[in-house]
């Protein structure tokens, strides 16, 4: 909870209450006793001793009923009871009588907060920051809401530089504006300004966890790996119904590894090591959470995708099948369709075909638009030599979407099985055009040539094969295969020159 900066506000209050120029309860003289309870109060708040705060500011408020700023007293002590509707009905008796106590404003918004009324907290925040444009605390809750609740981050910005400019030591000032600063995707500035927080609090788990999203919303899975580490071991319950361990930052953890481990870059034993720590991190919640949904059901979702990409089929199947049993029937499991999927594509590299479509059909009536189901489905009849049912499952696949380069090549790779050589070729442009990456629109290419080959359109299969090595000039079969092409056109000179190409480079890729 976020209590209020009474040290930086004292002295103001103070100076209304007695008399200062200007202020609404200048015009008369209070009763002694009653700002002698009201400073004693004010003390109290400021050494956090707040049934004594609340006695004091009760004394204040009977002696003189008038006396707003006691009432706002009364509803800081309460707030920081955490009896938060108390707490409001003592500041809206404190702006019934001054409407201009930015501070009553400032801490209602905080009750409405903490009880989730968004709408009402805004309005209140707002309403404080026009009586108040300097308060460091008005600012920054005003900017808290504006960027997590309203996700407006060019306002959110402007409250927090006024928040920060005053009170240079607000953690969660800084780590509001890296998040407004996110939103903006101006990553660079986020990333300093999350710095900035933790070097004012490296204990608070949550900026290292947005730190991490930061990372994460770029894809730097690499990066993120320390950030959640750090909030994982930093984390501490707050509440006695509070989990023991960071659930939320595990699974994430779990997710992240095995995102690095799927990465063309990162080195055969390091996806190892990862996809084991992933695992890891996901028997780490089972641990605390056996058989509790959604947390049970999603750290063994996480544990069945690492098993999987190391190879352990039965033991990912036994994962996925429990992460699909643990969830109540009716249940909204979000990760569901994708754990059929993948118990499926498991069933495939078993060579259970009928195990494997029953689980890709689940998936795919549980999320109409995904391709991959009718394209695994069609996988698993090509394994057993099924083309047209093959071809029939592909073209599913793209008619939910038809930009995906996977299902045309293969639709194309299952008529050359059938000798329908000309729909090869019509596949495999589809897939060339389709495709994002050059080297795997190399692989088109070379597939194209092999069409065109079985045609004998020599000319158009050495195109083919030459603009496989254009998109990639370190695949030896596509220089091998051009060579050949040209032989058969007539031209020898031209061919010794891509054999010679493919000589000097090292065996040839698949």
């Amino acid at each position: 909870m976020r209590f209020p900066l009474y040290c930086l506000c004292i002295g103001v209050t103070l100076a209304l209450v007695v008399g200062g120029p200007g202020s609404m309860e200048a015009q008369f003289i209070r009763d002694p006793e009653a700002v002698s309870a009201y400073e004693a109060g004010l003390n109290h708040l400021a050494a956090e001793e707040w049934d004594q705060a609340l006695t004091a500011f009760t004394q204040a408020t009977t002696l003189d009923p008038t006396y707003a700023v006691a009432f706002q007293g009364l509803g800081d002590a309460l707030r920081a009871l955490e009896d938060y509707q108390s707490a409001i009905n003592q500041y809206r008796q404190a702006l019934d009588i001054n409407p201009k106590l930015a501070l009553a404003f400032n801490g209602r918004g905080v009750c409405y907060r903490e009880l989730g009324e968004i709408n009402l907290a805004a309005n209140d925040f707002d309403n404080a920051s026009q009586l108040d444009r300097k308060n460091p605390e008005i600012a920054a809750n005003w900017g808290d809401i504006l960027v997590n609740q309203l996700g407006d981050a060019e306002r959110a910005i402007r409250y927090l530089d006024v928040a920060i400019a005053q009170d240079p030591h607000n953690a969660e000032a800084y780590r509001n504006r890296g998040l407004a600063h996110t939103l903006q995707q101006d990553f660079d500035e986020a990333v300093a300004d999350l710095e900035k927080s933790l070097q004012v609090d490296p204990q608070d788990f949550e900026t290292h966890a947005t730190l991490a999203t930061v990372y994460l919303y770029q894809e730097e899975y690499a990066d993120a790996i320390g950030p959640l580490s750090r909030a994982i071991e930093t984390y501490a319950p707050e509440e006695s119904t509070d989990p023991e361990i960071y659930v939320t930052g595990l699974l994430q953890r779990a997710d992240t590894r095995r995102r690095l481990a799927l990465q063309d870059d990162t080195p055969a034993a390091q996806k190892q090591t990862l996809l084991a720590a992933a695992v890891a991190d996901a028997d780490q919640v089972l641990e605390e959470y056996p058989d509790r949904f959604p947390e049970s059901g999603l750290a063994l979702h996480r544990r069945g995708l690492a098993l999987r990409l190391q190879g352990l089929f039965g033991e990912a199947i036994k994962a996925l099948t429990d992460a699909i049993q643990v969830a109540p029937a009716g249940a909204d499991a979000s990760y569901l369709a994708e754990a059929y999927l993948k118990r499926g594509i498991c069933w495939f590299y078993q060579q259970q075909g009928s195990l494997a479509r029953g689980d890709l059909e689940q998936a795919a009536n549980l999320n109409f638009e995904d391709p991959r189901p009718h394209l695994w489905m069609g996988f698993t009849h090509f394994q057993e030599g099924n083309y047209r049912e093959a071809i029939d499952h592909y073209g599913e696949a793209i008619a939910r979407n038809p930009a995906f380069p996977l299902a045309y090549v293969n639709r194309g790779i299952a008529y050359m099985r059938l000798g329908e050589f000309k729909k090869g070729v019509e596949n495999f442009n589809e897939a060339i055009r389709h495709e994002p990456d050059g080297v795997t629109k190399a692989r088109h290419f070379y597939r194209r040539g092999k069409a065109y080959l079985m045609l004998e359109d020599f000319q158009k299969a050495f195109d083919s094969f030459d603009h496989a090595t254009l998109n990639d000039d370190s695949y030896r079969e596509a220089f091998q295969q051009a060579a050949e092409t040209l032989e058969q056109l007539g031209q020898p000179n031209l061919a010794a020159k891509y054999r010679e190409r493919a000589t000097a480079l090292p065996d040839a890729k698949s």
